[in-house]
């Protein structure tokens, strides 16, 4: 006689149900951390992106020979690249009057940035110094928490580079 073995291989639909039930639940207690650090890389991108304009400028006046700047608005939220052809030695921006190279958009979260520069542009000059020394600070405020940034400026050498990072609040 032969015997009829039943497997009983597969998941039933409670078994399916209760995994999906435990993985959604992991997830919503993974998503703040997920957010916090999209906040984190936001930030650094924008701090990232101040500093590569900078550079821009210092590479663009060495090999043109004449006068680049970058410009920041942070009231209206834009940092302008421009060649300073108009009046070079006033190391300001003249809007409408010098040539606009580039621009580059900040979004409102960053209220409170500024500069400590006596214009609101730096200035490299063709031998690759800057107009003068400073720093550029940056603040992102979200709901929880806020992060501040620094980028330098050295007149002497025209390098620019983030200086600092801090987190603060619970974020």
């Amino acid at each position: 006689m032969k015997k009829k073995c039943m497997s009983q291989a597969g998941v039933t639909l409670i078994e399916i149900l209760t995994a999906v039930v435990i993985v959604g639940i992991m997830a919503a207690m993974a998503s703040p951390y997920f957010e916090r650090g999209i906040e984190q890389v936001r930030f650094r991108s924008q701090a990232k992106n101040i500093t590569s304009m900078l550079r821009t400028a210092r590479s663009l006046a060495i090999s043109e020979k004449v006068p680049h700047g970058v410009d920041f608005n942070f009231a209206s939220g834009v940092i302008t690249l421009f060649k300073d052809s108009i009046n070079p030695a006033a190391s300001q921006y003249d809007i409408g009057a010098d040539p606009v190279i580039a621009t580059d958009s900040i979004a409102a979260n960053y209220a409170g940035s500024y500069t400590t520069f006596t214009t609101s542009a730096i200035i490299f000059q063709p031998n690759g110094t800057a107009s003068e020394s400073g720093d550029i600070e940056i603040r992102y405020y979200s709901e929880s928490s806020y992060k501040t940034g620094q980028v330098n400026v050295l007149a002497s050498t025209g390098r620019c580079k983030i200086m600092y990072i801090e987190q603060n609040g619970a974020g």
